[in-house]
C-alpha cells in the first residue's frame, strides 16, 4: 500500500477485513491522510500540514465515515451515490470508509456496486469489515483485499508497556500478559482494558487487581490447578473451584485459560523443538507428566463443554476434576513395555561364594511327585472325576490305568484324557453280552427300538432267551 501511495497508483475501491481491535479503521483513515498530505515523505504523511491536522482531529471535509451497521439502507446508499459525484473541496482525493460494511443489506450492496464498477476521479472507498465471508463476491472482486490478523501477545504487551511508561502507570508484567491473552489479539481491546484497570487499581496495574476488577484469575493461579491436578490432589483442586464460585470468578472463563494451558503443555510434550512454535517458559519445563497423561487430561479437560451444554458448568468440572486421579498413574508406552518385560523375566540375583559352596555341598533332593488323583481332581470337573474316580485301576510303572467300558470310554473322551494327562492308560473292556452272539430277534429288537441292553441270560438247556 506504501508503494501504491508513492507511486500514485492509487486503487478507487479498498476492502480491510480482520477481527475487531486489530487496526482497520485506524490504517484507513492513515491511509486518508497520506494520500492527502501536503508534503508526503516517502509515501508517508507528514502529520504537521492543514490536511493531515485536520484529518487527526475529525473535522476534514472530504473524509466521510459512514457507520453502515446504522446506515444499512438502499436509501442511504443512494443519498451516497449522490454524493459522489461531488469534487474534493479541501484535499486531493474525497475518501468514504464504511465501517462494518458487512451489515449493508442486498440492495444496498446492489445499489454501492454501479458505483464502484465506474467510481468518479479522486474519489476512493475504504469498506472494513470483521465478517469477511458476508460480503458480496461482487463487491469483493471490484475491491483491493488487505487481510489483518490478530497481534500476538508479546506484540500487545510491548505496546502496553510503551503507555504504562509514557503515562507513569505502576505496572507488572504478569498482569498485562493477562490483559494481552483476554483480549484475544485485538489491540483496541487490550488498550481500553489497561485504561480501566488503571483507574479501578488508582494508577497501578497488578494481577490482583486484574483478578478483581475482571473477575479473572491469573495465569498464574490456573497452572497451579493444572499442577494439582497433575499430581493427583483431587481435595485441593476441588476446594480450589469452590472458592472459585464463592468469590464470583468467571468460572467459564477460568475453565478456558485451563484448557488453553494443557493444550499448550500437549503441543510441548508432542514436539521436537517446541522453541520453534511457542513461547517455553519454565512452567512447560518443569511439568513431568508423560504425554499419555496430559492427552488424558486434556480429553477430560475439554468434555466439560460438552457435558455442560446438559448439566450444570460448576457439577461438569467437579466431575472431570474426580477423574483426574487416575492421571499420575498413567504411564508411558515406554516405561509400559519396560514395566511388562521386567515383571515377565527377572534379573537373577547375583549370588555369595559361601551360598554357592554350600549348594555345591548339599545334594539336590527329588522332587516329590504329586498324587494322580489330586492332579485330576484339581483339572477336571467334579462330574467328570467322579466318572474316573469309580472305574476300577491299577498302579503300573508310573501310570495309572483304568479299565473302561465301550460306552465309558466315548462319554469320558479317553483320547483327549491321555494327551491332556500322560499319566493316564486306558483299558478299554468289552461286556459278556457284546461277546456272546445275540439271537436274530434280539438283534431286530434293539435296532427297531433303538434299545440298550442292560441284562442277557440264556437259560441251561433251552434254546430261547429269557
Amino acid at each position: 500500500m506504501l508503494n501504491a501511495v508513492r507511486l500514485g497508483r492509487l486503487s478507487h475501491a479498498y476492502l480491510f477485513a480482520g477481527p475487531r481491535g486489530t487496526g482497520k479503521t485506524t490504517v484507513a483513515r492513515i491511509l486518508t491522510r497520506a494520500i492527502n498530505c501536503l508534503r508526503p515523505i516517502d509515501g508517508e504523511p507528514c502529520g504537521e500540514c492543514e490536511n493531515c491536522v485536520a484529518i487527526e482531529k475529525g473535522n476534514f471535509p472530504d473524509l466521510i465515515e459512514i457507520d453502515a451497521a446504522s446506515n444499512r439502507g438502499i436509501d442511504d446508499i443512494r443519498a451516497l451515490r449522490d454524493a459522489v459525484s461531488y469534487t474534493p473541496i479541501k484535499g486531493k482525493y474525497k475518501v468514504y470508509i464504511l465501517d462494518e460494511a458487512h451489515m449493508l443489506t442486498k440492495e444496498a450492496f446492489n445499489a454501492l456496486l454501479k458505483t464502484l464498477e465506474e467510481p468518479p476521479p479522486r474519489t476512493v472507498f475504504i469498506l472494513c469489515t470483521t465478517e469477511y465471508d458476508k460480503i458480496l463476491p461482487t463487491i469483493i472482486s471490484r475491491c483491493q483485499r488487505i487481510i489483518f490478523s490478530r497481534l500476538r501477545e508479546e506484540d500487545i504487551v510491548k505496546y502496553l508497556k510503551f503507555i504504562c511508561e509514557r503515562e507513569n502507570i505502576d505496572y507488572e508484567e504478569q498482569a498485562l500478559y493477562t490483559i494481552a491473552k483476554i483480549s484475544d489479539g485485538g489491540m483496541r481491546d487490550a488498550v481500553s482494558l489497561l485504561d480501566q484497570s488503571a483507574t479501578f487499581g488508582e494508577g497501578k496495574v497488578k494481577e490482583e487487581i486484574i483478578e478483581e476488577f475482571l473477575g479473572i484469575l491469573s495465569q498464574g493461579k490456573v497452572r497451579d490447578f493444572i499442577k494439582m491436578l497433575l499430581s493427583g490432589d483431587v481435595d485441593f483442586a476441588l476446594e480450589f473451584l469452590n472458592q472459585i464460585r464463592e468469590k464470583g470468578y468467571n468460572l467459564s472463563r477460568f475453565w478456558e485459560s485451563v484448557e488453553e494451558e494443557v493444550r499448550t503443555l500437549v503441543l510441548y510434550k508432542s514436539l521436537k523443538n517446541p522453541e520453534k512454535l511457542m513461547q517455553v517458559e519454565d512452567f512447560h519445563r518443569e511439568v513431568s507428566a508423560n504425554l499419555n497423561a496430559l492427552l488424558y487430561l486434556e480429553k477430560l479437560v475439554s468434555q466439560v463443554r460438552v457435558e455442560a451444554r446438559t448439566k450444570d458448568l460448576f457439577r461438569a468440572c467437579q466431575i472431570a476434576i474426580i477423574k483426574s486421579a487416575l492421571v499420575k498413574d498413567i504411564l508411558s508406552i515406554e516405561e509400559l513395555i519396560k514395566g511388562l518385560g521386567s515383571s515377565s523375566k527377572e534379573a537373577p540375583k547375583e549370588e555369595k561364594k559361601e551360598e554357592k559352596e554350600e549348594k555345591r555341598e548339599e545334594k539336590p533332593e527329588e522332587p516329590q511327585k504329586e498324587n494322580p488323583w489330586d492332579v485330576l481332581q484339581k483339572s477336571l470337573s467334579r462330574i467328570d472325576f467322579e466318572r474316573l474316580r469309580r472305574l476300577p485301576y491299577e498302579e503300573k510303572e508310573g501310570k495309572l490305568i483304568l479299565k473302561v467300558g465301550k460306552e465309558d470310554a466315548k462319554a469320558l473322551e479317553i483320547e483327549k484324557l491321555k494327551v491332556r494327562f500322560p499319566f493316564l492308560d486306558f483299558v478299554v473292556e468289552e461286556k459278556e453280552e457284546d461277546k456272546e452272539e445275540l439271537p436274530e430277534f434280539v438283534k431286530k429288537t434293539k435296532t427297531l427300538f433303538n434299545a440298550k441292553i442292560l441284562k442277557y441270560e440264556r437259560d441251561k438247556g433251552e434254546d430261547n432267551p429269557s
